[in-house]
């Protein structure tokens, strides 16, 4: 018993096997143009995941909006320094902090034995990827492939707090529209935790699709 789960823990199928053994069948196959309707239609699905994601961003919505008010009330804040450290905030959440989100992406990847990364953008969908070709990854590495850069930034930011308190409203911005822009890796996680068996994913670079599929037994 202890041998055989030894050998499963380690074991990784490839693309070829996934595809064509008997012990695997396929769950889903999603073309990279239709990346949004998956990931509205998954993040909707109710779970610890889509509530953890909703229940994040909204109290950092409501923190923002009543320590705006009450320092403005109070006199604590003016509204030039509101403007000066809201819009470079959402400026740095929404588009200067891309990069470095797809790095730790990337950077998973190679944690987890990858080497063929490959970085895209898809503009029509305002959709940034990081994909390893025909290397597949499974159940909790999906997990930690999509979550990575979502908790690193989320750290670093907590810590910047600690040593930049007077920036707070600028920190405050980057993270929540960073984090409202990690849905689709909350998406896909969302979505594979709904199989109660071990779960398997790579990405046909050339084909730009995705392919999940789910042990048989």
């Amino acid at each position: 018993m202890t041998n055989g789960a030894s050998h499963h823990t380690s074991y990784r199928p490839d693309s070829d096997q996934l595809r064509h053994d008997p012990h695997f069948r396929q769950i889903l196959e999603l073309d990279f143009g239709e990346m949004i309707p998956f990931v509205v239609s998954n993040i909707r699905r109710r779970s610890f995941i889509s509530l953890f994601y909703a229940g994040i961003n909204i109290g950092l919505l409501l923190y923002i909006v009543i320590f705006m008010a009450k320092g403005l009330l109070t006199d604590q804040h003016t509204w030039s320094m509101v403007l000066k450290q809201s819009i470079p905030g959402i400026f740095a959440g929404s588009i200067l902090i891309i990069p470095i989100h797809e790095l730790l992406h990337g950077l998973a990847y190679r944690i987890l034995g990858a080497r063929k990364i490959h970085f895209g953008a898809d503009m029509q969908q305002m959709l940034f990827y990081v994909t390893a070709d025909r290397y597949p990854v499974s159940g909790k590495e999906l997990y930690f492939l999509a979550l990575l850069p979502f908790g690193v930034i989320n750290l670093i930011v907590c810590l910047l707090l600690l040593w930049l308190p007077q920036t707070i409203l600028f920190w405050s911005f980057t993270l929540l529209c960073h984090n409202i822009m990690c849905i689709g890796d909350y998406a896909i996680v969302n979505y594979v935790i709904q199989y109660k068996r071990r779960v398997y994913s790579f990405d046909m670079v050339n084909e730009k699709k995705s392919y999940f599929f789910e042990e048989t037994d």
